[in-house]
């Protein structure tokens, strides 16, 4: 889902339910990913515990020990597997649903397992191991995406299911056999029952995501432009520097002043400086990335923070914007001939130009004023070639190609 426009209508329940979460409320799944990721591998160390507690007391394992060790023992494995994963960032655009789809699954597998030692009731009438199904739902509303509750929300009601179905087929649940089973007789009405409880949790855990996606959305926007406000951008901002020293990544920042903005209000009135704002905006959304940062920093100042580009690619991508942005026409209310602006941009690189939020950005903003005093209707960035190594040059060469395919809106 593209950046909403606060200045259109509001889109469809549909496309608001089914719809990839914004940048930063992505940013906050990911952080309930690895809160997840963390008490799931918590989780099976503990049920594996319980296996081989038995195993050593009783010296010779039966057929239900051997069967719990073998689902703790893989479901740990997977559980490691998903930690590893997270914790080094990897898949953030899949790992959600993998992860969920596998709460979910794990669930059935021990359902399954209960079927293949013979204990129907127990696969149907457990009420120790049915409710996990609900805590793997409403651990779904932690990833911010609706589409995960209801895909995982789909896949318990689907397998647990097939569980009774199975069961129900292959044994006559209510014969005399069965009369002195602990976990009772069977009923379709209880089972009816429970799968419109996961039927429930998946509504409930869905209208809670979209919820806060909406009320995160209002307090992290810029209501005018639709942009991140000055806030969220510096928690981006600290969360890529993280991301960088991490994976020894690189970055940039771009710091844009509308030029002589004050003369332009004057000149057209605070209409025709709220559709400058606008334009500038909407032009700044449509030739950047989905991955990169794109901000209202306060007045008519913007931030970008884009990911993966260094040295001379990210001048090159800004002074791109800065000739778009010059020659795109800005139709202004009461008036027959549209209107244009410019804008300076001063660049920093990240760790070149600083080695903290603070520092990056204070080399943005003095690169942005010495845009100014050069004349304005310009981008300033490092001198060409500065503190990189041959390698580094040589990875700037190839990013051309990548930096070259970033859309950039064409003048109306």
């Amino acid at each position: 889902m593209s950046v909403q426009d606060y200045t259109t209508p509001e889109p469809p329940l549909w496309r608001r339910v089914w719809s990839a979460p914004e940048q930063e409320i992505s940013s906050a799944g990911f952080g309930g990913e690895l809160l997840v990721a963390g008490l799931r591998l918590l989780t099976f160390v503990v049920l594996l515990f319980f296996p081989l507690r038995e195993l050593l007391l009783q010296k010779k394992a039966g057929s239900d020990v051997l069967a719990l060790l073998t689902a703790a023992t893989v479901g740990l494995g997977l559980a490691l597997a998903l930690y590893s994963a997270t914790n080094r960032h990897w898949g953030r655009a899949w790992i959600g649903f993998a992860s969920s789809l596998l709460d979910v699954s794990l669930v059935s597998a021990v359902l399954t397992i209960s079927l293949i030692l013979g204990r129907p009731h127990e696969a149907t009438n457990n009420l120790a191991v049915f409710p996990v199904y609900l805590l793997a739902i409403a651990a779904t509303s932690l990833r911010y995406d609706a589409r995960i509750c209801l895909l995982s929300g789909a896949l318990a009601v689907s397998q647990y299911l097939a569980v009774v179905l199975y069961a129900d087929w292959r044994w006559n649940l209510n014969s005399a056999a069965f009369a002195p089973y602990l976990y009772g007789q069977f009923h379709w009405s209880t089972q009816l029952w429970r799968m419109a409880q996961l039927l429930g949790a998946t509504v409930l855990a869905t209208t809670l995501v979209v919820r806060s996606r909406e009320l995160r959305l209002l307090s992290t926007r810029d209501r005018f432009t639709g942009l991140l406000n000055r806030a969220v951008f510096g928690e981006q901002l600290e969360r890529e520097i993280a991301f960088a020293r991490r994976e020894d990544g690189r970055f940039a920042v771009a710091m844009i002043d509308i030029d002589h903005f004050k003369k332009f209000n004057d000149t057209y009135g605070h209409a025709g400086g709220d559709e400058a704002l606008q334009s500038v905006a909407k032009t700044l959304r449509e030739s950047c990335r989905a991955t990169d940062v794109v901000a209202r920093y306060g007045g008519e100042e913007f931030a970008l923070v884009l990911p993966g580009v260094m040295s001379g690619r990210a001048t090159d991508l800004l002074e791109r914007i800065r000739r778009v942005l010059a020659v795109k026409p800005i139709h202004l209310p009461n008036r027959a001939k549209p209107v244009s602006l410019t804008v300076s941009v001063g660049v920093a690189l990240w760790p070149d130009d600083g080695q903290n939020a603070a520092e990056i950005l204070q080399c943005a903003d003095q690169r942005l004023y010495q845009a100014k005093s050069q004349g304005r209707d310009r981008v300033v960035g490092p001198a060409p070639g500065r503190h990189r190594t041959p390698a580094q040059r040589a990875a700037d060469a190839e990013e051309d190609q990548t930096v070259s395919m970033t859309p950039v809106v064409p003048p109306e």
